[in-house]
């Protein structure tokens, strides 16, 4: 399958009759990360895959959050490719991979052109641009599922990845 962009996505979607992609956990308080993501923990910058339930992660919405659960997945999911330091990010020197239904915060110029506000949760492919972001197509994923009880936003892999939130809920403002 050829990788396409979120223009191209939209069309392809309006061809099956559907008009939201299908997300890996729709509405759900989970975050998916690719095995060997690091994330930032009470302790330090961890690999995905050695968090457990209880561990208390450093968030942009509460300081500190649990870890309510920990689930691993292995999946065939569409994957977009994010360029380490094209979001503003300082961490992972080759990039993050991230299911392309992962939200990301994002605070930067793209939140206020694309999106009309200075910050934006947006789904990973909502920020294809075939260059610094870019879609992967089809990638067999071995995934570590986050779930916690209420929505949050996680330092990970040098990124704001963010658990479903409504739309309407304040993120902290950028700075």
């Amino acid at each position: 399958m050829k990788p396409f962009g979120n223009a191209a996505l939209r069309a392809q979607l309006a061809m099956r009759g559907q008009a939201q992609p299908r997300r890996l956990f729709q509405g759900s308080q989970n975050i998916s990360l690719l095995r060997g993501t690091a994330v930032l923990t009470r302790e330090g910058e961890r690999a995905a895959e050695d968090i457990t339930a209880g561990d208390s992660l450093i968030t942009r919405t509460q300081g500190m959050a649990r870890v309510e659960a920990v689930r691993s997945r292995r999946a065939m999911l569409q994957a977009v490719c994010i360029a380490a330091g094209s979001l503003g990010d300082t961490g992972g020197e080759g990039g993050l991979t991230v299911p392309w239904d992962q939200r990301i915060l994002v605070r930067d110029w793209r939140a206020k052109a694309m999106f009309g506000q200075p910050q934006a949760v947006v789904p990973a492919y909502e920020l294809v641009d075939g260059e610094f972001i870019r879609d992967l197509g089809l990638q067999m994923m071995d995934l570590t599922v986050l779930e916690f009880s209420r929505p949050h936003v996680i330092y990970a892999g040098g990124l704001e990845l963010a658990a479903a939130a409504a739309p309407q809920e304040d993120l902290r403002p950028a700075a």
